[in-house]
């Protein structure tokens, strides 16, 4: 499978869930709290937390403070950030 396959299967990735898009969304240009993103989305941190979690290992968002126990900060990949461009999220 060749890079623009994987990189088209990243974007239905993220299509397939309206919170894993507001996700995408709220990350474009800035860092967040996992709760700040509940907040933001309505969603309950623990929920958020998965998300997060299911978009690490897809390469798409990373813990800028990984050594926080609280509080942490997470920003889109370089993966990610092509993602939200390509769904024209910078553009709301």
């Amino acid at each position: 499978m060749d890079s623009d396959d994987k990189f088209l299967e990243l974007v239905a990735y993220v299509k397939a869930s309206e919170y894993r898009k507001e996700i995408i969304r709220f990350l474009l240009y800035d860092l967040k709290t996992p709760k700040e993103i509940g907040d933001r989305i309505d969603v309950r941190t623990n929920h958020i937390s998965n998300i997060l979690a299911d978009l690490r290992r897809q390469d798409l968002v990373i813990c800028a403070t990984p050594n926080v126990r609280k509080g942490r900060l997470y920003k889109l990949t370089e993966k990610g950030y092509r993602v939200a461009k390509f769904m024209n999220f910078d553009s709301d």
